[in-house]
């Protein structure tokens, strides 16, 4: 267990997070992040946090991970919370993702913003159906998508009512 979060930043050659297995469990930062991953070229792989299941309490972050091509290894989280800004799931940068996927566990109410800017492969939000409410950002967004030029379906949405 860690008792505050996983942040893993200009890791330029790290290509998989391979040895986290045995984490069960995350907190938070000062922030509001659980997973903060941050200008990792060369990731391939969240494979290593597989062991991590049930609540994460703050956001999972990911910006600038040109190789990631999924998020398989999250599919043990069950709910995701918010960070200071007031987002839940931050995707940014991109260029490889294709699948949410790894996401598929998360259920329930997202209390933050969903924000997915410049991944450019992603063709559908599939792995997102069982979320039903989604919170909003301080700018006042709840779900943010931006740059996205193969995004075909928001079916992966469909949980969401009221």
């Amino acid at each position: 267990a860690l008792p505050g979060a996983l942040t893993i930043q200009n890791a330029a050659q790290l290509a998989s997070l391979d040895g986290l297995e045995n984490i069960t469990t995350i907190g938070k930062n000062d922030a509001g992040k659980s997973i903060r991953l941050w200008e990792m070229p060369a990731l391939q792989s969240l494979s290593g946090l597989r062991g991590l299941a049930g609540a994460l309490p703050g956001a999972l972050t990911v910006q600038n991970a040109a190789q990631l091509a999924s998020l398989d290894g999250l599919e043990n989280i069950t709910t995701i919370g918010k960070d200071d800004d007031g987002d839940s799931i931050w995707l940014f940068q991109m260029p490889a993702l294709q699948s949410l996927s790894g996401l598929r566990g998360l259920a329930g109410a997202l209390p933050g913003a969903l924000t997915i800017q410049n991944v450019a492969q992603l063709a559908s939000l599939d792995g997102l159906e069982n979320i039903t409410t989604i919170g909003k950002n301080g700018a006042g967004k709840s779900i943010w998508l931006e740059q996205m030029p193969s995004l075909q379906s928001l079916s992966g949405l469909r949980g969401l009512a009221g």
